[in-house]
């Protein structure tokens, strides 16, 4: 997506590095747990929603978001309200696949209804805008998830089926409206524990 500042921002600022919230410095909102919103979104809500679109959106357009630009956001797959400082259950997810359009979640009130025994974890680790300090180590999570959320573009509840690395992306986005991060799911005596049984994607 080729984003054009002046028509495609849902908000009226440009995205920027100051509206997010670390682990360090922001730790009673990062390890909040967030709210359910009511429906449909009040304006506040609406505006929180708005900025986790227009920053992964930016953040993934290189032609805007360049390290030479001064304020470089770190390519966002994913971003959760309390990342931008509200404590409140949404979050927005954005999949860029070659060859195919891209793939856009904005998912409010999100819930984990099924999740299977088969784990998974991202080869290479997991990485996040809220921590500084990489946190290496192998993730594991769910390899497949079903989800029930009220989904911002279409206005409708919709129930989701995700397998591996999609279902990855909503588990880490969703533990961030729990008040967890990835670093918490690492083995604390050996950070590349693994089963045999388990998938890296």
């Amino acid at each position: 997506m080729k984003l054009d500042p002046e028509k495609d921002l849902l908000q009226s600022e440009k995205p920027t590095n100051a509206w997010l919230c670390k682990d360090v410095s922001h730790p009673d909102i990062i390890r909040g747990k967030s709210s359910n919103v009511a429906l449909p979104l009040s304006p506040e809500n609406e505006l929180v929603m708005q900025k986790l679109i227009d920053f992964v959106r930016w953040s993934q357009d290189s032609t805007l978001n360049f390290k030479s630009n001064g304020d470089y956001l770190r390519p966002a797959v994913g971003l959760a309200a309390p990342q931008i400082g509200s404590n409140t259950n949404m979050f927005f997810a954005r999949f860029e696949w070659k060859g195919s359009d891209a793939e856009e979640y904005a998912m409010i009130n999100p819930v984990i209804t099924a999740k299977s025994t088969q784990i998974a974890c991202l080869d290479g680790g997991e990485g996040c805008l809220s921590v500084d300090v990489d946190q290496s180590g192998n993730v594991p999570r769910s390899y497949k998830i079903e989800v029930t959320a009220y989904d911002y573009f279409t206005r409708e509840e919709v129930n989701l089926t995700l397998r591996g690395y999609r279902a990855i992306v909503f588990q880490h986005e969703i533990d961030h409206n729990h008040g967890k991060l990835y670093y918490d799911h690492i083995d604390a005596k050996d950070e590349n524990y693994f089963e045999k049984e388990w998938i890296f994607v």
